[in-house]
């Protein structure tokens, strides 16, 4: 069947099959038996993973090579295709949706119809889902280039086969190998097991604080992980609880509040904490004790009225804090006289109160430390319960031990109200008061004047019973003494009657007590048994003394709990704890590992909630800090490994840990050895993991890689680690063990493999040194594509590559030069393969083609390819250490017969290309864009060239260059070959054909053209160009025509050729729709003026999206883009020859419409970043009539200003003073602009006396900014060149004005003449951006005179044809246009 025949039965199917557009991911066959499509073909699927950005390979031909494996549905019809191409674009243009029913709308509610948009969709830049090694006339010369191709495509066979049975084979680790590597599993003595669960025991019977829910019990957890028996359980189990329980430690940070209330007269208070541990309180106790105070605790809070809620009514949680509550409470009374000052030792101050209820004085005194100077951020105070240091105060000995040793007395909420003076009176007071006994009391410091204070202070207060004691914490605001000078000095602090009140209240208070009072700002309790064992850091809202306080803000508080034993160990022994902590992870690690048997690494380093409970409260109750706990996790799991394999990447988890946390904390000597040990056992044991990771880590398994990476990068990690040269000082440098590791494994693998593969000599010795290379090229393979990167990623930066390629390089070498044998090759035949090449292109596609068979053998190729495949490795390895390889001295044999080959493949792909064209079938794929076999035989002959060059990576420069530049030369005429018989055959078509018809089949053409095109763009990258002219340009060094750019020019010429013959194929079809558009344009630029441009130009974009709706489908990306840019160009010269049609003045609405309609076209021909790019729309055409309309557009002001702005830049890029300079200076000062016009050099003449009567004009521009800077001017000097003006002017002006953009002054050179107008002789202008004293940076100086002068070049108009002149020329109605135009052209240069 002929051509046109199988296009005609492609075209007409194409409607139905646009229509459908299900499109298959693969290409169909091209055979000529299913051009007809009434044969079956069998077929399988290509792989999946093949995008259409790649060129995928098919089914490997056994003798040939790679074929093309085609899609199911070849006959019955195209298999459903990916998302993302242009099927919606068809479907929609073909068949548009029906349009929705809807109610009909007023018609002011009608909404617009939107504007067409390109549908460009995911354009093809060739045909993605073909195989490139495909060909279909193969057979007419037996193959003759897939020969060649194979003898590489048969080293990668073999690798692929290899590595399929690596796969196979080494997918896991193998059982003896693992074997050789274990060492003995860590064991304990029987003695130690026990004490050591007998520590676990312990640790589970005290557990502290709120714990998660946990799944299994943990004391039969433990007896699992110990394997202990049931009776030596239970024995075990009483020695654990007869130990004495540990004493409960509650570690409290106070660390901010804020919107507390404000309590002084300046609107701001002075906040303290006071804070204690008491017992729950009986609730009718505490309200009997209420009911006595409450009248006076009411004076405190604000609050009189408050009366105690019925206890029976609360939960039991408000009724603990209502008991406590109840005690701020108070019986009001007044007293009157007169105290003297304060005596020295009596309270009047909460270190007065803190000294009567400690015995002894606080740490510091808030206030003291305020005014002494001192300040901290945050105060720790650890407390003893056993500690308590004599009493400063005058009470006795018997208070301070019975009292308040244990128990001590919180009255009023810990208000810290001013002592008696009398212990009868205190007593007294205490048995009124009815107090709760709370332990320790600690106070924070007072942090003045702030409703936001923030602590963060740090108190340890021990616990009785943590399932009754509460944590209670009051703040107040602290009242200092103050002395009648100082209270007047505070009357400007007083804000409103209210504060001045309450700062009278304070006077008296001062006056009457000779001390302050503390106001009430509000409480927190806290049920110590809600705190969970990891802590809590929590706002808590502060509360009031009853229900109807007026209290206001919140505290931030961190709390956690903690252990002090009491079983006679000594404290100071941390790393025992340790020591424990480390053997109870390893106990616990084997006993999770043992669940996963022989697979081990599966364990994702997590440990059973069982197990971290237990661990988590031995580390509690061991007081361990996090860096110890990360230490002993590391220890445990480090040491795990040597005998039960976990994967790398847990141990770098783990070691991460300890690594962040080592900055934080320190360590005990007897710790830095336990962890210097635990390094120094990891080290040996990856060092060997390392020289034999071949083994441990066999690829290709991805699991694998990622361990050996995570193993690498512990190694790393510790080379960094500042923990292990810390512990380990006298170690050798991690990178350096692991390159040794890695070169002693080399070695051992290629004995391995050489063992008999080299015979005495000849074809045998080659085989087998290639099978060798074979071998050793796998290996590098596997190391570059899985190990290389694992050691190369990581900070010690292995160069893995290059180090086992020296190695092997050297040792295979020395074997290569001991079987190598001479290669003869026939001789010369260049000038004959191109004799007959000139044939093929001038002969007629009816004539027949001589018979020509040069011939070329494979065998000398044999061994080349297998070293030139283990040589592509060498680029791993540093340029300066390539010299010293010993395969540069093998290639040279080689050349003769590299050189044949170039020869007769010139031929071979001329022949094919004609046997092609004649042969030539549409591929029937179903699919909108049509191809046809011959553009697809042409490319696979590029294809297998470019491959074998590439197979054989020749290593010589100077040569390799010369052979390239022939490569290029034969396939840039074997394309324009395949485009002239391309063309050749399009003249010959009907004339009968239809227009659809005709539309197909040159898109089907102009397809084939591109596609061949588009190969050739691609020689640059897969031949290496530019790498190596870049290097022959490096040695050469002599300058001149450059390697790159004689085979550039080879190329570019040749690209350039084929898209002129491209282009010209579709100049036909964009001249017709251009034809076509000028109605439209008409119809936009001439529209009404109410009719929006949206609306004028829709005819247009409607007519170019049906113009373009065929070709948008069935045109590869570039074509199409050729055609887009083609109709871009008539577009905008439509639209320009609208412009300028009417010689009469338009409106400016005229213009706004265009210019929008020109921005509408841009976003059409753009198609949302489908289309054309912008540097294709925002061509020259475009630029310049975007410009055209955008000033047409322009009010005259702005159009003056913007020429006023080009003149200034034009000013600033000036260099020569071909009509003489003028020199100025300027400076602002005080609202005034000074101007200083100096003198002027080499003014042109302009008089017949060859003289001029220069003087010079001052303006100040833009005149918006300078309303009042009428133009000034300097006196006139007659007869002179070279004028000294020497003249100063000021103008009003400020600085805003000067600092605007574009404020400049503009100096105007006349010549005066008395009888006729004056002469122009020169401008210049100067940007007042940068004068003195408008210079943000610029320094104001006293004398003006003193600044340097500035030298401007004048200048004149040199452009008569400016823009912006012609615009306002055309606006014959502005009468400011005209003048300035007419003004403009007096400064015009006349021609000379």
């Amino acid at each position: 069947m002929s051509f046109l025949n199988s296009l005609q039965q492609v075209v007409a199917g194409v409607t139905s099959s646009v229509t459908n557009l299900s499109l298959s991911p693969k290409r169909f066959p091209f055979g000529r038996e299913n051009s007809t499509g009434g044969s079956e073909v069998t077929t399988t699927t290509a792989p999946q993973h093949q995008s259409h950005h790649h060129r995928p390979g098919g089914s490997p031909n056994p003798r040939l090579g790679p074929k093309l494996v085609p899609t199911p549905g070849a006959v019955g019809g195209a298999s459903p295709r990916p998302q993302g191409r242009c099927k919606s674009f068809m479907n929609h243009m073909m068949h548009p949706p029906p349009p929705m029913v809807q109610q009909p709308r007023p018609k002011k509610e009608r909404e617009r119809r939107p504007l067409p948009v390109l549908q460009c969709g995911d354009r093809y830049t060739f045909w993605p889902e073909y195989d490139p090694s495909q060909t279909w006339v193969s057979e007419v010369d037996g193959a003759w280039l897939e020969q060649f191709t194979s003898l590489g495509w048969r080293h990668s066979e073999a690798l692929r086969t290899l590595k399929a049975q690596g796969r196979q084979g080494s997918r896991d680790t193998a059982p003896e190998i693992l074997a050789s590597l274990k060492k003995n599993e860590f064991r304990l003595s029987k003695s130690e097991s026990e004490s050591l669960y007998v520590e676990v025991l312990y640790t589970v019977f005290h557990k502290v604080g709120v714990q998660q829910h946990v799944g299994e019990d943990l004391t039969k957890y433990a007896q699992a992980a110990f394997h202990t028996e049931p009776h030596d359980h239970l024995r075990l189990q009483a020695v654990a609880q007869e130990e004495k329980p540990p004493i409960l430690v509650l570690n409290l940070v106070v660390v901010e509040a804020e919107n507390l209330e404000a309590k002084d007269p300046n609107g701001y208070s002075d906040p303290f904490c006071m804070m204690g541990i008491i017992p729950e309180v009986q609730v009718g106790h505490a309200v009997a004790a209420g009911s006595r105070g409450s009248s006076r605790q009411g004076s405190v809070d604000g609050d009189s009225s408050a009366t105690s809620p019925d206890p029976a009514k609360l939960s039991s949680s408000a009724r603990i804090i209502t008991g406590t509550a109840a005690i701020g409470f108070s019986d009001p009374y007044c007293m009157l006289g007169i105290q003297p000052a304060v005596q020295s030792g009596l309270p009047g101050s909460p270190r007065d109160v803190y000294n009567l209820a400690q015995g002894s004085p606080p740490p510091d005194s808030p206030r003291n430390r305020h005014f002494s100077g001192g300040s901290r951020s945050s105060v720790e105070v650890e407390a003893d319960s056993d500690g308590d240091k004599s009493s400063s105060c005058e009470s006795p000995k018997s208070f301070a031990k019975e009292s308040l040793r244990k128990h001590h007395s919180f009255r009023l909420s810990f208000k810290r109200r001013p002592a008696e003076p009398k212990r009868e009176k205190l007593e007294h007071r205490d048995s009124l008061s009815n107090a709760i006994p709370a332990k320790i009391i600690r106070a924070t410091s007072v942090k003045p004047h702030t409703l936001n204070p923030r602590w963060n202070e740090k108190f340890r207060l021990d616990i009785d019973d943590i399932s009754l004691d509460i944590l209670h914490l009051d703040i107040w605001d602290h009242d200092d003494e103050s002395s009648v000078f100082e209270v007047v000095s505070k009357l400007n602090e007083v804000k409103g009657v209210k504060g001045l009140g309450r700062f009278f209240k304070q006077i008296a208070q001062s006056a009457r007590q000779g001390g302050g009072q503390d106001d009430f700002l509000g409480c927190v309790n806290v049920p110590l048994q809600d705190i969970p064992s990891i802590g809590v850091d929590k706002w808590y809202p502060l509360e009031g003394r009853s229900h109807r306080s007026n209290i206001q803000g919140q505290i931030n508080l961190k709390m956690w709990l903690s252990t002090r034993e009491d079983r006679g160990r000594s404290e100071e022994e941390v790393w025992a704890e340790v020591r424990e902590h480390d053997q109870i992870i390893t106990i616990f690690l084997l006993h999770e590992l043992n669940k996963f048997k022989e697979n081990t690494v599966t364990w994702d380093g997590e440990l059973s909630t069982a197990a971290q409970t237990i661990l988590h409260q031995h580390a509690i109750q061991g007081d361990l800090t996090q860096l110890q706990q990360a230490m002993c996790r590391w220890m445990a799991v480090s040491r795990t490994h040597t005998s039960k394999p976990v994967d790398p990447r847990v141990l770098h988890r783990y070691l991460l840990a300890l690594h962040d946390l080592w900055d934080t904390e320190t360590l005990g000597k007897e710790e830095e050895e336990m962890l210097a040990d635990s390094y120094t056992g990891f080290l040996e044991y990856t060092m060997t993991e390392v020289r034999r990771h071949r083994e441990v880590f066999p690829m290709p398994s991805k699991t694998h890689a990622i361990r050996l990476e995570a193993l690498l990068k512990c190694l790393s990690l510790l080379a960094e680690s500042r923990s292990y040269w810390k512990v380990c000082p006298f170690h050798k440098e991690v990178r350096g063990e692991v390159m040794a590791a890695l070169k002693r494994g080399a070695v051992e693998w290629y004995d391995r493999h050489r063992e008999a593969s080299l015979a005495t000599g000849g074809d045998i010795a080659l085989e087998s040194l290639a099978k060798l290379a074979l071998h050793l090229t796998l290996d590098l393979q596997a190391g570059v594509d899985y190990y290389d990167h694992a050691f190369s990623s990581t900070s010690l930066k292995i160069p893995y590559a290059a180090i086992n390629y020296k190695i092997f390089e050297k040792l295979l070498s020395e074997d290569a030069l001991k079987v190598l044998t001479v290669i003869q090759v026939d001789e010369d035949i260049e000038n004959e393969i191109w004799q007959m090449c000139a044939l093929l292109r001038d002969l007629e596609l009816n004539k027949e083609t001589p018979y020509y068979n040069p011939h070329c053998s494979t065998s000398p190729f044999l061994l080349y390819l297998a070293l030139a495949e283990f040589s592509k490795f060498q680029e791993h390895v540093a340029a300066s250490e390539r010299r010293a390889l010993l395969l540069g001295s093998v290639w040279g044999h080689f050349l003769p017969a590299v050189s044949r080959w170039v020869d007769v493949t010139a031929f071979r792909v001329f022949y094919r290309i004609r046997v092609a064209i004649l042969t030539d079938r549409v591929a029937n794929t179903g699919e909108p864009v049509q191809y046809t076999t011959s553009a697809v035989d042409t490319t696979s002959c590029f294809y297998h060239v470019k491959t074998f060059w590439r197979h054989l990576a020749w290593p010589d420069l100077s040569t390799s260059y010369s052979l390239v530049v022939r490569m290029v030369e034969t396939m840039s005429g074997a394309a324009d070959y395949y485009v002239h018989l391309l063309q050749q055959r399009l003249s010959t078509l009907a004339t009968d054909t239809t227009d659809m018809e005709r539309a197909q089949q040159l898109c089907i053409t102009v397809n084939n053209m591109e596609h061949v095109r588009h190969s050739l763009t691609l020689l640059q990258e897969e031949l290496q160009l530019d790498h190596l002219t870049q290097q022959l340009d490096a040695q050469d060094g002599q300058g001149g025509t450059t390697y790159a750019d004689h085979i550039g020019s080879l190329l570019l010429e040749a690209l350039t050729n084929l898209d002129a013959k491209i282009a010209n194929s579709m100049s036909p079809v964009a001249e017709q729709i251009g034809v076509e558009l000028q109605k439209d344009v008409f119809h936009l630029a001439w529209s009404p003026d109410s009719l929006p441009a949206e609306e004028a130009v829709r005819p247009l974009l409607e007519r170019l999206f049906a113009s373009l709706s065929t070709y948008s489908a069935a045109l590869l990306k570039n074509n199409l883009d050729r055609l887009l840019y083609l109709l871009w160009l008539a577009v905008l010269g439509a639209l320009h020859d609208q412009i300028g049609k009417d010689t009469e003045e338009k409106q400016v609405t005229f213009f706004v419409r265009l210019y929008d309609a020109l921005e509408l076209l841009r976003a059409f021909f753009s198609a949302h970043g489908r289309g054309l790019d912008d540097n294709s729309l925002a061509g020259p055409e475009y630029m310049t009539l975007e410009r055209q309309l955008r000033l047409h557009k322009t009010t005259t002001e702005t159009l003056i200003e913007t020429y006023h702005m080009e003149r200034l830049m034009e000013q600033e890029r000036v260099e020569s003073q071909e009509y003489g300079s003028l020199f100025v200076r300027a400076y602002f000062n005080h609202d005034s602009l000074c101007v200083e016009v100096l003198q002027a050099r080499n003014v042109i003449p302009l008089d017949p006396n060859g003289f001029s009567d220069p003087f010079v004009v001052i303006e100040l521009l833009p005149r918006r900014l300078f309303p009042g800077a009428a133009q000034q001017q300097t006196n006139v000097h007659k007869k002179t060149l070279h004028p000294l003006f020497d003249e100063c002017f000021e103008f009003p002006a400020s600085l805003e004005s000067c600092q605007a953009e574009g404020a400049m002054i503009l100096f105007t050179l006349m010549d005066h003449d008395v009888i006729t107008c004056n002469d122009f002789g020169g401008e210049a202008f100067l940007s007042l951006n940068t004068i003195s004293g408008v210079v943000a940076s610029s320094s104001s100086v006293d004398n003006f005179h003193g600044l340097k002068p500035i030298e401007l070049s004048l200048m004149f108009q040199k452009d008569p044809d400016n823009s912006i002149l012609k615009v306002l020329e055309t606006r014959t109605s502005d009468k400011v246009a005209l003048e300035f135009v007419k003004k403009q052209k007096e400064r015009i240069a006349r021609p000379t």
